[in-house]
């Protein structure tokens, strides 16, 4: 009798200890999704935001102006006129500061209408200051190098603080 009593109690140690760790990650998800809808914030409505720069052609016509949100860490890319492009091409956006020598990736450009990009907190920081936007040629997805893996095709200096 005591060795059937004893099994039970392991049985029902096991069930428990199951049914604790179970409690636990649930708990610990609802903690997350709570955090998350706290804040969560709408996003920024660039339309206000200033313009920090102007991606110009060759004979300097503007392709595309680059609005940011820094405390969202974002930035709005509008294309102003669509530019035409190889195929199998994408025009990736960098980030040139006076401070460093190789360019920053900030994300791919639109064709049309506008794109938000994410910039990390480094990145917004410099982008409110001087420096210069490069736009390069680059494969779908972008340069699988921390650096330009194309030509530079346009250019844009940041207008600095504001």
């Amino acid at each position: 009798m005591l060795h059937c009593d004893r099994i039970i109690l392991i049985k029902l140690s096991n069930d428990v200890l199951v049914w604790r760790r179970a409690t636990a990650v649930l708990a610990t998800l609802s903690l997350a999704l709570f955090v998350a809808a706290i804040i969560a914030r709408d996003p920024p409505d660039f339309s206000a935001m200033p313009t920090i720069a102007v991606i110009r052609d060759a004979e300097q016509r503007p392709i595309w102006a680059i609005r940011l949100a820094r405390a969202a860490h974002l930035i709005a890319a509008d294309s102003l006129r669509a530019q035409p492009l190889p195929a199998n091409r994408a025009y990736q956006l960098w980030l040139l500061a006076p401070e460093t020598t190789e360019p920053h990736p900030l994300g791919l450009l639109p064709q049309s209408g506008r794109k938000r990009i994410a910039a990390s907190p480094e990145n917004a920081g410099l982008l409110a200051g001087a420096g210069e936007l490069l736009v390069t040629l680059e494969p779908p997805g972008g340069s699988q190098l921390p650096t330009p893996s194309g030509p530079t095709v346009f250019r844009g200096a940041l207008e600095g603080p504001s």
